[in-house]
């Protein structure tokens, strides 16, 4: 499925009409356009189960959340699921790059990645709700984004990563809440 995706993609994603709008307005346009091109290629597909959904849409029984992201910007790092969804997944999840550039108004490039195909050097957990997965970096991502590690390999590094992640939360909060005892 990611190959044909990605050719089908490759093959018929235009950059939107963009006039007066901001990044993010670009990046909707983009992902909306790329939802109606999979609706219309593909069987069994099916809209976002809510806002809050993981997936952007959903080809059978596989989630595909649309990453854009704009080349022409400087650094971004880009969130894409809270590792508590990420443990509990019940479908595959796919993460379709759409990499555009809004100065030259172009598609530069899309390609699909499994969630446990992504590279562990670029992505992190952050503090957000339970611990949210980040991409590091995009611009370093983007030059080696496909990991080496087996599915199960990748499942261990997020368990280390996020006992980790929990460990420093830990010493966080408690030297935060010393300092509120010694006011």
């Amino acid at each position: 499925m990611l190959v044909n995706l990605d050719q089908i993609l490759k093959e018929r994603l235009v950059y939107p009409e963009s006039k007066n709008l901001q990044q993010r307005g670009i990046a909707d346009k983009i992902e909306e356009r790329c939802n109606l091109i999979i609706k219309q290629n593909f069987p069994n597909v099916e809209d976002p189960r809510s806002r809050r959904s993981i997936e952007d849409i959903t080809i059978g029984d596989t989630y595909v959340d649309h990453k854009s992201s704009d080349e022409a910007l400087d650094f971004k790092m880009p969130n894409l699921i809270s590792i508590d969804r990420l443990i509990h997944l019940d479908k595959p999840l796919v993460y379709n790059f759409i990499i555009y550039n809004s100065d030259h108004k172009t598609i530069v490039k899309n390609f699909s990645l499994n969630v446990y195909e992504l590279n562990w050097e670029h992505l992190s957990i952050q503090n957000l709700g339970k611990g949210q997965l980040q991409i590091k970096n995009m611009k370093d991502f983007l030059e080696n984004p496909r990991s080496t590690m087996t599915k199960q390999e990748w499942i261990d590094k997020l368990k280390v990563e996020a006992i980790a992640f929990y460990d420093k939360l830990i010493t966080k909060t408690q030297d935060r809440k010393t300092y509120w005892m010694s006011l």
